[in-house]
């Protein structure tokens, strides 16, 4: 019975945390900014390439903010989810429109390091 509810327990925690990442993307779309932190460590490190690093709940909370504003729309589909231990990746479409043009959907792929119930590391790729 214990190896049963360790199996059962691990799946749940693993939905959990993929709850957290389909619940963090839902209020990136609705511009929440007050909320987004509630998801993010204070340490949280976001990379979008080798050479770009925002480090600290602030900024990247003023990174979202800035992205946000510079897009006259800007929203994340998540395409599939998959979770390996405190690691939940991405696939994804994000449309973005700049003013007076056309909507453009990107492909864009996403892994997320959890810490408990937080995310600590958020590294993007957009294609």
């Amino acid at each position: 019975m214990d190896e049963f509810y360790h199996h059962a327990m691990s799946g749940i925690e693993l939905l959990e945390l993929e709850l957290i990442v389909r619940d963090f993307v839902t209020v990136l779309n609705d511009g929440a900014m007050s909320d987004v932190v509630a998801f993010l460590t204070e340490d949280v490190v976001y990379r979008s390439s080798a050479r770009q690093t925002i480090a600290g709940r602030p900024a990247v909370v003023s990174m979202v903010q800035d992205l946000r504003s510079a897009f006259d729309e800007w929203r994340t589909s998540l395409l599939s989810v998959a979770v390996a231990n405190d690691v939940v990746l991405a696939e994804q479409a994000v449309c973005l429109k700049l003013a007076h043009t056309e909507r453009q959907w990107v492909m864009g792929f996403s892994s997320f390091r959890l810490d408990g119930m937080r995310i600590c590391a958020w590294h993007q790729v957009h294609g």
